[in-house]
């Protein structure tokens, strides 16, 4: 039983520490980075490119 509240205990004081959660949000921050610039990657990859008329051709 003693173990299972040391145990519950360590889970409290890890929340508690501003450090541990400081390190959470960066490594979310990083993670969501990522897959953001993956799917920029994506969507910018699927689109055709714009067909440019030259302006020299049509005078």
């Amino acid at each position: 039983m003693d173990r299972l509240l040391t145990k519950h205990t360590w889970k409290d004081e890890f929340w508690q520490n501003p450090l541990d959660q400081g390190g959470l949000v960066v490594i979310c921050l990083f993670i969501i980075t990522v897959l953001f610039l993956i799917l920029f990657a994506i969507v910018f990859g699927l689109l055709p490119p714009l067909d440019r008329v030259n302006q020299r051709e049509e005078s």
